[in-house]
């Protein structure tokens, strides 16, 4: 056990060595900062749907809540001059806060019903946000949402730039990610499987079910509000069509895809498919084709996903060993 805890810490360790000096690795290439800057942003929005699904839910309102956060911070910027420090975590908060309203109803549904009704809210947020024009701007969204800077007195940094809002979404990703991991790897992540494994066992244990689900849920939709003001202030436009349901199923599988008995399995998912997806983009509707072919092969070939492939080897090399 202690020499996987190692492995585990190595990994990640490696990870984030490699993400620091990504920018310098690929000659500080515009276009490849921009893919790896849309792997943080699909990082994000994987890991905190797949803290639902800890809890045994998948929640097709995800991409919903994270474009609440992108109009709010978007909004704030537009209409008030509200500088995007203030926007992300406002945005966040006002993700959570709906989130939490919403739980109240939507916790106390299951299995295909929570289905279901998950994508009911993840459309009405999308149509509210088509529908009042004056406010959401309709169908055609927002534009102009320009970025921050900062000027330390030394240096001015414009986030404009793309190596630097690289780190910056690199920052809130690895928080975002460390979050997770530490409430996952705590007493509290230990109850969201408890009722993941057996609802009603865990409620008879004295694991308050409902409370528990409503705070699981607000927490990871406030982790998916900050992930879409980032994307906001570096799209720089956003529209109802960014946060329709195909966003919420593309999360789902990289979730499915990397895993899903660890945090290390969207991380990973989200990572490889970005990178494949990129390489497809050429291919136009058929990339919607291809991730369909690879959720079944993975599911066929892969049970239990790329976080299960170091496990796999490890048995390989000690049965060639002995």
């Amino acid at each position: 056990m202690q020499h996987l805890d190692r492995a585990h810490k190595a990994a990640w360790t490696g990870l984030l060595i490699v993400a620091l000096l990504l920018p310098a690795l690929v000659a500080f290439d515009t276009y490849l900062i921009h893919v790896a800057i849309t792997i943080t942003l699909n990082v994000a929005l994987a890991t905190s749907m797949w803290m639902i699904w800890s809890l045994g839910f998948i929640s097709f309102a995800h991409a919903g809540f994270m474009g609440i956060g992108a109009y709010t911070s978007a909004l704030l910027l537009t209409k008030l001059g509200i500088s995007m420090w203030y926007g992300l975590w406002l945005g966040a908060l006002m993700s959570g806060l709906i989130a939490l309203i919403i739980s109240v109803p939507l916790m106390r549904t299951r299995a295909v019903y929570f289905f279901m009704a998950s994508w009911a809210v993840g459309e009405v947020i999308k149509r509210n946000f088509a529908y009042f024009r004056d406010l959401f701007g309709g169908w055609d969204g927002v534009f102009d949402i320009n970025p921050a800077k900062i000027n330390l007195g030394f240096v001015q940094i414009d986030f404009a730039d793309r190596v630097a809002y690289y780190y910056l979404s690199l920052f809130f990703v690895a928080l975002i990610v460390l979050i997770i991991h530490r409430t996952n790897s705590s007493r509290t992540g230990m109850m969201y499987w408890s009722i993941h494994e057996n609802e009603l066992l865990a409620q008879h244990t004295g694991v308050n079910v409902f409370r528990e689900k409503v705070i699981a849920f607000t927490v990871a939709c406030t982790l998916a509000g900050l992930t879409g003001a980032l994307y906001a202030h570096y799209q720089t436009y956003i529209s109802p069509k960014s946060f329709d349901i195909w966003k919420s199923e593309f999360a789902l599988v990289h979730v499915i895809v990397g895993g899903l008995t660890t945090v290390g399995g969207p991380v990973a998912g989200a990572i490889s498919l970005t990178i494949v997806d990129e390489l497809l983009r050429a291919t136009g509707y058929f990339r919607t084709m291809f991730f369909g072919v690879v959720l079944i092969a993975t599911v066929i070939l892969l049970p239990g996903g790329l976080e299960t492939i170091p496990g796999r080897l490890r048995r390989l090399f000690q049965r060639s060993g002995k």
